[in-house]
């Protein structure tokens, strides 16, 4: 009975912390809407130390810039994230739980892979929650 009451706790608790790293994410696009970028959204994922997730990425056709940000969860310490094309590629590696990749409108446009990787957790940890925002500028037709 007590294991099973400490799972049920143990549940809960990574519930809560992923609920607490989505609202945090939310935040960052509410201000990166509030900038003119358009073409948002988060993606959760379940990361285990030292192997990376690798996603396909389908940015707008017709962008002025953007951002792509990772978010590593309580127990992440450091977090690396590249943006790949063909024959290039773009990352922020240094040691933090928030990676963040500026990007002009070439690198939004031709950016096919994305690859996030937690390189160091805190408290012996083998897995943690983690979210990948991402943000794009429309193109100002209007502007000069």
């Amino acid at each position: 009975m007590k294991t099973v009451l400490l799972i049920l706790c143990l549940a809960a608790a990574s519930i809560s912390a992923a609920e607490g790293l989505y609202s945090e994410a939310v935040s960052f696009l509410i201000r990166l809407s509030s900038q003119g970028h358009t073409g948002s959204g988060i993606m959760a994922l379940e990361l285990s130390l030292l192997m990376p997730c690798t996603m396909s990425v389908y940015p707008p056709s017709h962008s002025a810039g953007g951002f792509y940000i990772g978010m590593g969860g309580n127990n992440t310490l450091n977090l690396g994230l590249r943006l790949e094309g063909e024959g290039w590629f773009m990352e922020d590696s240094m040691p933090d739980d928030l990676p963040v990749l500026r990007l002009d409108s070439t690198e939004v446009a031709e950016g096919n892979r994305l690859i996030i990787c937690a390189t160091d957790m805190i408290r012996g940890c083998r897995t943690d929650s983690a979210m990948v925002i991402w943000a794009f500028l429309p193109v100002d037709r209007n502007g000069l």
